[in-house]
C-alpha cells in the first residue's frame, strides 16, 4: 500500500487523498459510540447515561496519551518533509514506549479512584453504579487505547491514512458484533453496561496487535525497530515539550467536560441522554472536521520541515473551506430535524423534547468548531502546542464554564445549550486570527 507522497503531490489532490481515509476512520471511531448508544438505549435512559457521563473522566486520562500522540505527529512528519527517514523512526519508537508505559500507571490510577472521582462531583445515586462499571472498564484497557491513538498518528505522520483507516474498521466491526452479545447475554453472561465497555476494549485491543506487526515490520515503508524503543533523554525531552502542553490543554479541557456533564446530570436523566445523544450526534457531523484536521496536520508537518511555509498556511484555508461546507449542510438536517434523530436511539417522549431543543440551539454553531478543529492540528501539526493549549483551556474555561453558570442558573438547560453554542462561535473566531498572525509557521525541529 502506497503512502501518499505529500511533497510532490498537488496540494488539493494529497488533501482529498490524505482526508477521505481520515473521514472514514473518524466515522469507524464514531460509530463506535453509536453502537453503544443504540443497545444500551434499549436498556433505558438510566444506562444510555453512563457512556456520557464516564466520557470526560476517561478523556481527562487519555488525553495524556493523545498529547503524545500529537508530538510523535509533529516530530516525525517533519523529519519525514526533512528527509530524516531514520531520525522519525527513533521518534515513533520513543513515543509508543512512553505512552505505554503512561497509560499503564494512568488506567490503574483511574479504576482505582473511578467511584471516587464520581462521588466528588455529586453523580445522583441512580446513575453512579452503572457510570462507574463502564468507567472503570474503559480505564484497565488504557493502553490498548493510548496505543491505538499513537499508531494512528504514525502512520498519519508519514502519509499513510488508509491503514488506520482499515484497523478502525475492523475493530468497529469486533465492537458492533459483541456489542449486544454482551450486552444482552447472548451466548454468554447477561453484562449490561459492562458489556459495552468490554466489547470497546476487546475490539481496540485487538487492532493494536496488528498495528504493531505491520509497523515493526516495515509493511507500509516505515519501520520502527526495537533499538527505538529503548528510552533515549535527549529525544523523550523533545516529545515532552511538544507533548505536554497537547496533554494539559486536553486534560484541563477533559477536567472542565467533567464538570460541564456533572452540571447537566444534576438535571436529571433526561437533559443527560439528550446531551449524550447531542454529543454523539456532533461527532458525526464533525467527522468531515476531523479527518480534514488530520491530513492538514500531517501536511504542515512535512511542508515545514521541507521549509514550505506558504504550503502549510495555504492548505489550513483550503481545508476549512471544504469543511465549512460539508458541516454546515449536515447541520442544517440536524437543525430541522433533531427530534427525529434524538428518536433514533431513545423514544422517552421527554428526551425527545429536550433533544430537539439542544440540536435548534447548538446545530449552527458546529461548522465553526468544526472550523477550530482545524486551527488547532494545524498548530499541533507545526509543533506549536502552547498556543493550542491556551486555545483549547480558554474555549471552556474562559467561556463556556462562565456562560453556564451565568445562564444555566436562570435558563436551566437552555441556557447550557446556548452557552455551547456562543463558545464556538468565539473560540473559532479567535484561533482564526492566531492562524492569520502566522507565527506557527516556524517548524520545532
Amino acid at each position: 500500500m502506497k503512502r501518499v507522497n505529500i511533497l510532490n503531490e498537488k496540494m488539493m489532490a494529497a488533501l482529498l487523498k490524505l482526508s477521505w481515509p481520515a473521514v472514514i476512520t473518524m466515522l469507524f471511531q464514531t460509530v463506535y459510540n453509536m453502537v453503544d448508544a443504540y443497545w444500551l438505549g434499549k436498556l433505558g435512559k438510566v444506562e444510555i447515561s453512563a457512556p456520557t457521563i464516564a466520557w470526560p473522566a476517561i478523556f481527562l486520562l487519555i488525553s495524556i496519551g493523545g498529547g503524545l500522540a500529537v508530538a510523535g505527529l509533529a516530530l516525525v512528519s517533519q523529519n519525514i518533509g526533512a528527509g530524516r527517514k531514520e531520525e522519525a523512526s527513533h521518534v515513533a519508537g520513543q513515543v509508543i514506549s512512553i505512552s505505554f508505559i503512561v497509560a499503564v500507571v494512568l488506567g490503574l490510577l483511574g479504576a482505582v479512584f473511578s467511584e471516587m472521582v464520581l462521588k466528588l462531583l455529586s453523580i445522583p445515586p441512580e446513575l453512579l453504579s452503572v457510570t462507574n462499571t463502564y468507567m472503570r472498564t474503559i480505564f484497565l484497557g488504557a493502553p490498548f487505547t493510548f496505543t491505538m491513538f499513537t499508531f494512528n498518528s504514525l502512520f498519519t505522520a508519514i502519509g499513510d491514512t488508509k491503514t488506520p483507516m482499515y484497523l478502525m474498521g475492523i475493530s468497529v466491526s469486533v465492537n458492533a458484533v459483541l456489542d449486544p452479545l454482551l450486552i444482552f447475554g447472548i451466548g454468554f453472561p447477561r453484562l449490561e453496561v459492562f458489556g459495552a465497555a468490554l466489547a470497546t476494549v476487546v475490539s481496540r485491543g485487538l487492532i493494536v496487535i496488528v498495528a504493531t506487526v505491520i509497523l515493526f515490520k516495515g509493511k507500509r515503508g516505515f519501520k520502527v525497530q526495537l533499538k527505538d524503543l529503548w528510552p533515549r533523554w535527549n529525544t523523550l525531552t523533545r516529545v515532552l515539550r511538544i507533548g505536554l502542553p497537547s496533554s494539559a490543554g486536553q486534560s484541563i479541557t477533559a477536567l472542565a467536560f467533567l464538570i460541564i456533564t456533572s452540571i447537566v446530570a444534576r438535571f436529571g436523566s433526561v437533559a443527560t441522554a439528550a446531551l449524550g445523544v447531542g454529543n454523539r450526534i456532533t461527532s458525526l457531523a464533525t467527522m468531515f472536521s476531523f479527518g480534514l484536521s488530520q491530513a492538514t496536520s500531517s501536511m504542515v508537518g512535512q511542508y515545514l520541515g521541507a521549509g514550505r511555509k506558504n504550503d502549510a498556511y495555504s492548505v489550513v484555508w483550503k481545508a476549512t473551506g471544504i469543511n465549512v461546507l460539508i458541516v454546515g449542510i449536515i447541520c442544517t438536517g440536524t437543525f430541522f430535524f433533531g427530534k427525529e434523530v434524538t428518536a433514533f436511539f431513545i423514544d422517552d417522549p421527554l428526551v425527545l423534547i429536550e433533544g430537539e431543543k439542544y440540536f435548534r440551539i447548538v446545530s449552527f454553531s458546529i461548522p465553526f468548531f468544526a472550523s477550530y478543529n482545524i486551527f488547532d492540528m494545524a498548530l499541533r501539526g507545526s509543533g506549536h502546542t502552547v498556543q493550542s493549549m491556551v486555545l483549547n483551556i480558554s474555549r471552556l474555561w474562559a467561556i463556556r464554564l462562565p456562560l453556564i453558570y451565568m445562564f444555566g442558573l436562570s435558563l436551566g438547560t437552555t441556557g447550557i445549550w446556548y452557552a455551547m453554542l456562543i463558545s464556538n462561535l468565539v473560540i473559532a473566531l479567535v484561533a482564526a486570527v492566531v492562524i492569520l498572525r502566522k507565527s506557527w509557521l516556524n517548524p520545532v525541529i
